[in-house]
């Protein structure tokens, strides 16, 4: 047998290997149709009011048979996990849209007008299925233009903490407690809240206010813009605020922004460490914030 007649022995492997790179882009295939359907962000609109309504309506029609479990903190949990998985859900569709400035400020504007609208357009479930997504989307948009401005990812743990204080002080005893035994808590739980659909199925109870929805978008927009994993942001939040919610169900209303903050930061911690400079200004910019809100508190 001359030396060219002898088989590679390295061939069978070589086949092997066509064949491996052949199947691998397949497996792949649902993730590039997923983000190519993402990349239209008409598209993302849509699915993500889809995600929304559709958890919203199931979930209306699902607890009809639970009515005495929804009286007990269990059942109140549990609903209000549900609602809020649609909600992330659907804010994190949004956010893989990425859309541009203009477009996340003209739907701002448009969500703010659908809000307001709402009640006057439609009636029970259906305007606050409605008003619901509209705090969504307008959350969303708010977020998605605050994010440019976060070059750094040192920057997340200041901002958590300014907004976690912030919004203790603010159910304590500042604005949001005062609007909330104000004659016109009504029309504001109307509007600023995200709720769910109570028991009797017309009437709605608030789970989340519009500030956590654009904390929660802020922070998965933040991670998508440096680069850090927005699935990992959206559990960490996710949990956070299932705790909040839990703590909430047995000792009363409390504020989500420390939840939700501190779960994107426990799951980022690695990549958002802050260094000892941004430490330092944290530690003076928070020290003047509550030395504002006690002077407020005062007056």
């Amino acid at each position: 047998m001359g030396k060219a007649d002898i088989p590679h022995p390295e061939a069978p492997q070589h086949e092997a290997s066509d064949s491996t790179v052949r199947i691998q882009p397949v497996s792949n295939a649902n993730n590039v149709l997923i983000n190519r359907l993402l990349a239209n962000r008409l598209l993302c609109v849509i699915a993500a009011a889809a995600v929304w309504c559709g958890g919203f309506m199931a979930f209306a029609q699902a607890i009809r048979p639970l009515v005495r479990l929804e009286g007990m903190a269990a059942g109140t949990f549990m609903s209000s996990v549900i609602c809020m998985a649609a909600a992330f859900a659907s804010t994190w569709i949004l956010v893989k849209g990425r859309f541009r400035y203009l477009e996340a400020a003209g739907m701002l504007l448009l969500a703010i007008a659908v809000n307001l609208l709402a009640y006057r357009i439609v009636s029970g479930l259906g305007a606050r299925m409605i008003v619901g997504f509209s705090i969504i989307a307008g959350g969303f948009a708010m977020a998605s233009m605050l994010a440019r401005m976060v070059e750094s990812a040192r920057f997340i743990v200041p901002i958590g903490m300014v907004a976690a204080i912030a919004d203790v002080w603010s159910v304590a005893v500042g604005p949001t407690r005062k609007i909330l035994e104000s004659k016109g808590a009504e029309i504001v739980m109307r509007h600023a809240f995200v709720g769910k659909p109570a028991a009797a199925g017309a009437l709605v109870q608030p789970i989340t206010g519009a500030a956590d929805i654009v904390f929660v978008a802020l922070f998965m927009c933040i991670a998508e813009r440096l680069g850090l994993s927005v699935r990992r942001a959206a559990i960490g939040m996710f949990a956070g605020l299932a705790i909040g919610l839990a703590a909430a169900s047995a000792v009363g209303g409390l504020p989500g922004l420390p939840f939700i903050a501190g779960g994107f930061i426990i799951a980022h911690w690695k990549a958002v460490r802050p260094g000892r400079a941004e430490i330092v200004k944290t530690a003076v910019f928070v020290a003047a914030m509550v030395a504002v809100f006690v002077i407020v508190g005062l007056i």
